[in-house]
């Protein structure tokens, strides 16, 4: 087996031996021996956002005179292949780490610097003092933690939402006329059709969806500049933030981005990308009702509701033949719940700041990122395995319309609630219909009650 080759790398704190087939450096191998935690890594998506920040921010200190044009035009240059991926395997921190995000930020300065110098076939680029250059972890890593929630927000949760209420409007529309049974506290209630109680379900989602969207939009305000505690130590004072700003509008293709109000509350508070992910549980509680609602609605195939079908995706049972479930509703379910504890992990997070910065914000984020993207996973596993393939039992649907006692709610106008409800009664406790109960009541003739107790006429 052939011998692993390292190399000498050296910090503040000593000599470390990295491997040689790496970009990064003796940080972030000292990251790799202390959180040992887990398997999780940070994010991509992580990492890709940050190295659009760190581009910006060393075009930024060339336009303020602090940097060369060669040393920022060589570290964007390394940025842009960190952002399409191409350095992907050199970011091997793992999401469960403290010290608010210092690993991570100095494993990119890392391989910026190793990488840059690559290029120039001279060592020209520190990861402290080039990469890194009027920045602090403090403010890199809150600014790219609000890039990279609106960049999983926009990339996987609102195209797989929008989908899926596509897939509603269609149930929506193929439906509208098949009348069927509505229900409030798990009993009987006055009807609708199919296609109206489907509407429901597409207004919720795109409730869910608006207000998410104007929740995210809290994001857009960074603390490019604040440095370590938001006064801005050691960064150029003048314009530098809004080089910094426009210069990631441009790469982002976006004019949202925009400098934040108080850099100082900026370092410490995680309060709006909490705010972000409690609309994104609010969608998630919807998600689980609807979930609920249809596996319910499909319940039996004999015994239960029988009112829709829902695909046949794969058995249900390894010792009852023929048995299917609903396992795309169970998973939705499960996910939403996994949403919820999401959330709670989010708020806790944000509440622990203390002083001038929160140090907990490398987790938070991750949560963030874990919660939106498996949500968005699930959602696109629903439409498809289970939403998509929908179809109605109209003759089940009309039974159980039929059958019901509270149509007897039409008839309340015209004979007032007392008579109406001792038809209601009568039909129950002698197991007839509400029109038998009638004729045996002899409350209103039989022709104005067929006339008046139409489902069609109640929806």
């Amino acid at each position: 087996m052939k011998q692993k080759k390292y190399r000498i790398e050296k910090d503040s704190l000593g000599q470390m031996q990295v491997p040689s087939d790496v970009l990064w450096g003796s940080q972030t191998q000292r990251s790799l021996q202390n959180f040992k935690i887990g398997h999780e890594l940070v994010s991509l998506d992580l990492i890709h956002q940050l190295a659009v920040l760190k581009a910006a921010c060393a075009i930024a200190n060339y336009k303020c005179k602090k940097m060369s044009k060669q040393k920022a035009d060589l570290i964007a240059r390394v940025c842009k292949e960190i952002w399409e991926g191409k350095l992907d395997k050199h970011f091997p921190t793992k999401a469960f780490q403290a010290g608010s995000g210092t690993q991570t930020n100095m494993n990119i300065n890392e391989v910026i610097a190793h990488r840059a110098n690559q290029i120039a076939k001279k060592n020209i680029i520190h990861p402290n003092d080039d990469a890194n250059m009027s920045q602090s972890t403090n403010d890199s890593y809150t600014s790219s933690t609000n890039m990279t929630a609106i960049y999983v927000f926009n990339k996987y949760l609102v195209p797989a939402a929008e989908s899926l209420i596509n897939s509603f409007k269609k149930l929506e529309k193929k439906y509208a006329n098949v009348v069927k049974l509505g229900r409030t506290h798990i009993q009987d209630a006055v009807p609708l059709t199919f296609g109206q109680e489907v509407s429901g379900w597409r207004f919720a989602i795109e409730t869910d969806l608006k207000n998410a969207k104007q929740a995210i939009e809290t994001q857009y305000y960074l603390n490019c500049g604040g440095t370590a505690i938001g006064s801005g130590c050691t960064a150029p004072k003048h314009n530098y933030d809004h080089y910094c700003i426009n210069k990631i509008n441009r790469i982002l293709n976006t004019k949202k981005f925009k400098v934040v109000g108080n850099k100082y509350y900026a370092s410490w508070s995680k309060g709006t990308i909490a705010y972000a992910h409690g609309a994104i549980k609010a969608l998630a509680m919807d998600l689980y009702k609807i979930a609920q609602d249809i596996r319910f609605l499909a319940s039996g195939p004999r015994s239960g509701f029988g009112e829709i079908n829902i695909p046949q995706n794969e058995p249900g049972s390894s010792i009852m033949p023929g048995k299917v479930n609903p396992t795309q509703c169970e998973g939705m379910a499960m996910m939403c719940i996994n949403v919820f504890g999401y959330d709670s992990s989010i708020a806790f997070l944000a509440s622990q700041g203390n002083f001038e910065l929160n140090t907990f914000g490398t987790y938070l984020i991750q949560d963030f990122i874990t919660s939106v993207t498996l949500l968005s996973d699930m959602i696109n596993s629903f439409n498809i395995h289970c939403v998509s393939g929908i179809t109605v039992n109209e003759d089940r649907m009309s039974e159980l319309v039929n059958n019901s006692l509270m149509l007897v709610t039409q008839l309340k106008d015209a004979i007032g609630y007392e008579k109406s409800a001792a038809i209601s009664k009568y039909a129950y406790k002698h197991k007839v219909t509400l029109r038998e109960a009638n004729r045996h009541l002899n409350i209103i003739p039989d022709r104005e009650f067929i006339k008046i107790v139409d489902p069609k006429k109640m929806i």
